[in-house]
């Protein structure tokens, strides 16, 4: 039979208190971790937004061209007209 005479329930082992360990903590009153983050980014982050337009912008401009082209292309090649024009090539 197990008894449980040095370790108690859920795993207290109901010895003394251990010594010797330092714990260090912020108060929570004292942490704010999102001070600033929207007056930071309001300037910075438009700024960086900016600097990577060169980057982000143009290849997004040219695939939504593309996007826009293709869609139009396809509702006029599966139109009547589109139809007529090919004289049924497939």
């Amino acid at each position: 039979m197990l008894t449980l005479s040095k370790i108690g329930w859920w795993g207290a082992f109901g010895g003394p208190a251990q010594k010797g360990i330092k714990t260090y903590s912020v108060s929570p009153f004292q942490q704010n971790p999102f001070a600033g983050v929207l007056k930071g980014y309001m300037f910075n982050g438009f700024r960086r937004a900016v600097k990577h337009m060169p980057y982000s912008g143009i290849p997004f401009l040219v695939g939504y061209f593309i996007y826009s082209w293709g869609n139009k292309e396809y509702n006029y090649v599966n139109s009547k007209e589109g139809h007529l024009a090919h004289a049924g090539e497939h």
